[in-house]
């Protein structure tokens, strides 16, 4: 499931009304399937589906409503991606998870919430691929660095005695926006390159995000070319996968990268 070499790009399919950049918002079957091919012919190597805002300062979805989201949107997903794309699901709640592992073989878990002991339980019972996410803040004082691999070491020994293979199964990512500050987020992607210690691949979330619109002072709808330069930066820091609203400019960023690399 996971490469090495040439990064791969992570297209965001959002089935929310309130997802922070309002472009990216699926409302409707005719949005979904242009949605869908768009991801696809545009070079993506996987699609991650998601039916809960995690945006700062969003009301959380009930379980329900994440569900009915579901519901409607991944037969739709399912059939127009036609097995050309991998699926990724972005939930947090170990049994939405599972049903998506189980009723439509979604091959990835997007989980932003830094895991749990379902969750972790659920990836070794059905060895989907997962993504640990560090969302919290670190210890005062430790750095956001050092306390972003410290937060790492200690997930992966749990997920490694629940029986988790982390190789192939696990993909590392630092949370850029997830309780962190500004100044923090850049830090965090300053030092990325540490996190290649660990031997797994790392994803970088870095698509529109504040850290990039609130230091120029423009909005999410302006900040493609920003978007496009923090990746580069995280490609340079051997992120393997990069996760984005607008997967065309991704995937020439990842090959004009592979030919200087």
């Amino acid at each position: 499931m996971m490469t090495r070499g040439m990064a791969d790009v992570m297209g965001i399919l959002n089935v929310t009304p309130d997802s922070f950049f309002g472009a990216s918002r699926i409302q409707d079957e005719d949005a979904l399937e242009a949605r869908v091919e768009q991801i696809v012919s545009e070079g993506a190597r996987c699609m991650d589906i998601g039916a809960c805002s995690t945006r700062p300062g969003a009301q959380v979805t009930s379980d329900r409503q994440e569900r009915e989201r579901l519901e409607w949107s991944l037969p739709v997903i399912v059939r127009k991606n036609a097995g050309r794309c991998m699926l990724s699901v972005d939930t947090f709640r170990p049994e939405i998870a599972r049903w998506c592992v189980s009723e439509f073989g979604i091959g990835l878990v997007n989980d932003v919430s830094g895991g749990c002991d379902e969750m972790f339980r659920l990836v070794a019972q059905t060895g989907v691929g997962y993504v640990l996410t560090s969302a919290l803040p670190v210890a005062q004082g430790a750095g956001i660095v050092r306390g972003t691999c410290a937060f790492f070491e200690q997930r992966l020994e749990m997920l490694s005695g629940m029986g988790v293979k982390l190789e192939p199964q696990v993909i590392l990512d630092p949370g850029f926006g997830f309780g962190k500050t500004l100044d923090e987020n850049w830090q965090l992607l300053a030092g990325m390159s540490e996190l290649q210690s660990f031997g797994l691949p790392v994803l970088a979330g870095l698509s529109r995000k504040s850290m990039a619109w609130k230091l120029l002072g423009i909005t999410p709808e302006e900040c493609l070319p920003a978007t496009v330069a923090m990746n580069m930066a995280a490609l340079e820091r051997g992120a393997a996968w990069l996760r984005v609203h607008d997967v065309r400019e991704a995937v020439q960023a990842v090959r004009v990268f592979g030919r200087l690399s």
